[in-house]
């Protein structure tokens, strides 16, 4: 199903979606094996540094682990972490060896779940901002409304993680349903976290500029912290 040369696959219904990246200023996809030593580093090709990372064993059951340059409100980021395919909340533990990562690589501790022993094998996503295409950034909830104005441009994809609550992956964007103006619980909204179908829920509304956010805990409860990542 996945050598098409004209998509992503074969004899899908028009129910299924992807999100596909190219590899470039913005993203890049790294493999590695594992070799259990601390402080081991891995080279990237992303050419900036990564302001979020994605890590999972490829052959054993192991946790999503993401770094993100938000986490602990931005304050030594990468001492902490989130695990993408659930909604905890973020953990102090050096899967990252408390060392924020280079433009040229990123460092990781022996733990299992990103840099177990030699049999296990490893992919990791780095994603960064561009100028007028992508954004990974941060905030602080406020209990009423607010906006973000930070992103730069009108997101045509969004996810947004509590980062100090547990509140699932949110994702949005215009091709599914996620209105550019208004507001009401009409957002088309997928979990990262979970196998569920898509739900409604006021989630942001785009605006030019980055995202309006409604008073709601998931989003944007009062002193709560909070990752995204938007891509137009």
């Amino acid at each position: 199903k996945w050598d098409s040369n004209v998509g992503e696959g074969i004899s899908w219904s028009s129910a299924y979606q992807s999100w596909m990246w190219k590899r470039g200023a913005g993203f890049d996809v790294v493999t590695y094996d594992g070799n259990s030593t601390p402080g081991r580093t891995v080279q990237h090709n992303l050419g900036r540094i990564p302001e979020m990372i994605w890590i999972k064993c490829r052959n054993t059951a192991e946790s999503w682990v993401v770094g993100h340059k938000g986490l602990n409100g931005g304050t030594n980021p990468w001492e902490y972490s989130v695990r993408l395919n659930d909604n905890h909340t973020q953990t102090d533990y050096p899967y990252f060896n408390d060392t924020a990562p280079t433009s040229t690589l990123f460092t990781l501790n022996n733990n299992g779940q990103v840099n177990g022993t030699g049999t296990n094998d490893y992919i990791a996503m780095l994603f960064a901002s561009v100028e007028g295409i992508s954004k990974v950034g941060y905030y602080t909830g406020n209990g009423s409304t607010q906006s973000i104005t930070d992103v730069g441009f009108t997101p045509r994809f969004l996810i947004i993680k509590s980062a100090t609550q547990t509140y699932g992956w949110f994702v949005v964007d215009t091709l599914r349903g996620w209105p550019v103006s208004g507001s009401g619980d009409d957002d088309k909204v997928l979990y990262l976290d979970t196998n569920g179908a898509q739900a409604q829920w006021n989630v942001a509304s785009a605006t030019a500029t980055g995202f309006d956010l409604p008073q709601d805990g998931g989003v944007n409860g009062n002193n709560e912290k909070y990752i995204y990542y938007a891509h137009a």
